[in-house]
């Protein structure tokens, strides 16, 4: 005979109380594990994620400094090359300028042209270092320091280009004095030397030593060494003087001092005993 089997209530009571407890465990468990996830999702954030941010902002902030650094140096360096090209295009023109004033003068008759081979009516100086020898005009200077002058006294010049041919047998240098006052012993004094070095003084005194420099520096038009021609010039008008070594143009000094005055050439002696040698004056006047 079948028979039914029954569970008895106190077994159905105790399955009942074990079911709940394993799923408050599950709920427990999975709370725990929701509770990992989220912990973990946290640190990760913390430890990974906004750090990583917070680098690239510094990195894209690092790269932004440079970009502006990089193109601030580019702006500086395209306005210092558009001042260079500008100056060098105004120093250009400025050459330029100067260069076409000598050509056009010199091209044109001039009112004095003396070979310098014996004295005439301009009445150079002679005596002291001054002296007309074969068929030239010479001039040299012994004392360490000084120049020595030497005036066409019988020219007065106001607004003028003059040119002489020069050449250095001995020492150290020679050049061309303009608007020369010899009573007063004032002038401008263009100085060139054997090495290539030129200078521009004003003088004022009477010991021929003391000048103020208005300009010096060295030209590559100069032909260095003794025995050597150089054709210098200078171009006078107004408070301006330009000048020239071998017909190129060389530099300019303003100078309200001297107006006008006497013309005339010179031997200088900065360390060594000098003699020059001038011929082939010439002065065009405007």
């Amino acid at each position: 005979m079948m028979m039914e089997f029954e569970e008895a209530p106190e077994t159905k009571k105790q399955i009942a109380t074990s079911n709940k407890v394993i799923r408050k465990k599950r709920i427990a468990m999975a709370a725990a594990l929701l509770l990992f996830a989220l912990s973990s999702s946290i640190v990760g954030y913390s430890a990974l994620y906004r750090p990583l941010i917070q680098q690239q902002r510094i990195t894209a902030t690092a790269r932004a400094r440079i970009v502006q650094t990089v193109q601030a140096r580019a702006t500086h360096a395209a306005q210092l090359s558009a001042t260079v090209t500008a100056q060098n295009e105004a120093k250009a023109t400025a050459v330029a300028y100067h260069q076409k004033n000598y050509a056009e003068m010199t091209s044109l008759s001039p009112i004095i042209n003396d070979d310098l081979r014996n004295p005439d009516t301009y009445d150079w100086e002679t005596g002291s270092g001054c002296s007309f020898k074969d068929s030239s005009y010479n001039t040299s200077v012994s004392q360490k320091g000084f120049f020595l002058p030497c005036i066409a006294q019988n020219i007065q010049l106001k607004n003028f280009v003059y040119q002489v041919d020069m050449n250095i047998t001995k020492g150290d240098a020679g050049g061309l004095i303009v608007r020369a006052h010899s009573d007063t012993s004032r002038s401008y004094i263009f100085v060139v030397g054997q090495d290539g070095s030129y200078s521009i003084y004003y003088y004022e005194g009477n010991h021929k030593k003391a000048a103020l420099a208005l300009a010096e520096g060295y030209s590559e038009h100069i032909n260095t060494g003794y025995h050597k021609e150089n054709t210098l010039g200078v171009l006078a008008s107004g408070t301006s003087l330009d000048f020239y070594i071998n017909k190129k143009y060389t530099t300019s000094v303003i100078d309200t001092t001297l107006g006008s005055g006497q013309i005339g050439v010179l031997a200088n002696n900065y360390k060594h005993s000098t003699e020059v040698i001038y011929s082939h004056a010439r002065v065009w006047k405007f």
